[in-house]
């Protein structure tokens, strides 16, 4: 399998990286917190501008017709660049929308997406419990054809910015997955009160749906966190070169190369799972356990080149004016995003048993 970019998307990826510079410096470079940020409507526009956001839409749709392998380059950029945008999360409440809305809706909402008019963000975790899909605390009810909603969400990233939520709550048939336009929620806890919206699928064909949109996510979410890998193992070998002590540069002590290697290695090995997830997301039928995996790899990875770039850092790499520390963040925040990595093997190991039997050699 070639995994080399094509030059649509080197210049993609060229554009993305020219636009973030321009953007402005990451919020190490301003001395900020490591805290993560409110959404940035200048850097989303800058985005939109280039079409990132319509990237895996069909052009019927409103969309730019390239597919994940496209949006997984330009999440790389973001992640390089040390900066936050709603990239998986859009992918996540698009994908839903494009499942199981009808046709006039799909449009209204994709077209959206790509023009920025519509930012559709999922709310799907809930308060105090461990990662799952399935909800339980957001309780879905029907009074003849409408649909109310009643419970808490959180944290819903992005949600005081949304103009639409994607939300999963509990029916009688099971998960229900339902469209709420112009929340107005003033944080990300997100509580719902005999809230309306409408309907857009429950049962199988929402659960069908909602795994295979937070898997997309998850591919999104290893591509971002590919170039934060990348800019904090370019961080540490150049300190490991300009820094001395005992007068040697760091980089003459054999253990240090030692573990700059191994970050290297895993961050290379986490490349191709995360390129391979890619490529894998825009074929059908879609493999949601292939690209689980690549969030096991990735996740792996993810904890092993964080803890090592603020180890070789020193003190320094903690302080809110040096870019490792927030890129160590905000890998650990992906690594926690729609479940982790301990929840994805679960989840795997859940679904053996849907797979054919083997025959063992030998």
């Amino acid at each position: 399998m070639d995994f080399t970019p094509t030059d649509e998307q080197q210049a993609l990826g060229q554009a993305v990286s020219g636009a973030l510079r321009r953007h402005g410096s990451p919020p190490a470079e301003r001395g900020a917190s490591a805290a993560p940020p409110a959404h940035d409507p200048a850097l989303w526009d800058a985005l939109v501008e280039i079409g990132v956001p319509g990237l895996t839409w069909p052009e019927d749709d409103g969309g730019v017709g390239a597919g994940v392998t496209d949006l997984a380059v330009a999440a790389t950029e973001l992640g390089r660049a040390g900066l936050q945008a709603p990239l998986a999360e859009t992918v996540v409440a698009g994908s839903l929308v494009r499942a199981l809305a009808p046709d006039d809706l799909r449009r209204e909402v994709l077209g959206g997406l790509t023009d920025g008019s519509v930012l559709a963000i999922p709310a799907l975790p809930e308060p105090l419990r461990a990662w799952s899909p399935i909800p339980t605390d957001v309780t879905a009810t029907a009074s003849g054809a409408t649909w109310s909603l009643t419970g808490t969400k959180a944290p819903v990233r992005y949600a005081p910015a949304a103009t639409h939520l994607l939300v999963t709550a509990a029916t009688d048939a099971g998960t229900g997955v339902f469209l709420l336009p112009e929340p107005g929620a003033p944080t990300e806890e997100v509580a719902f009160d005999a809230t309306a919206a409408t309907m857009l699928a429950q049962g199988d064909e929402a659960d069908a749906a909602l795994r295979e949109a937070v898997a997309i996510g998850g591919v999104v979410l290893c591509a971002e966190a590919i170039g934060a890998m990348d800019e904090a193992l370019r961080l540490t070998t150049e300190y490991l070169r300009d820094r001395t002590q005992f007068g040697r540069p760091l980089a003459s002590f054999q253990a240090l190369t030692h573990r700059a290697a191994d970050m290297y290695a895993r961050l290379e090995l986490a490349r191709s799972a995360t390129l391979f997830a890619a490529m894998a997301a825009d074929e059908q039928p879609l493999d949601t356990d292939g690209l689980l995996r690549a969030r096991v790899v990735v996740d792996s990875a993810a904890r092993l080149v964080g803890q090592e770039a603020i180890q070789m850092h020193g003190g320094i790499g903690v302080t809110a004016e040096h870019p490792v520390g927030h890129l160590t963040a905000r890998l650990t925040a992906i690594t926690r995003t729609w479940g982790d990595r301990r929840s994805h093997l679960a989840e795997l190991a859940g679904r053996i048993g849907h797979h054919d039997d083997v025959t063992i050699l030998g």
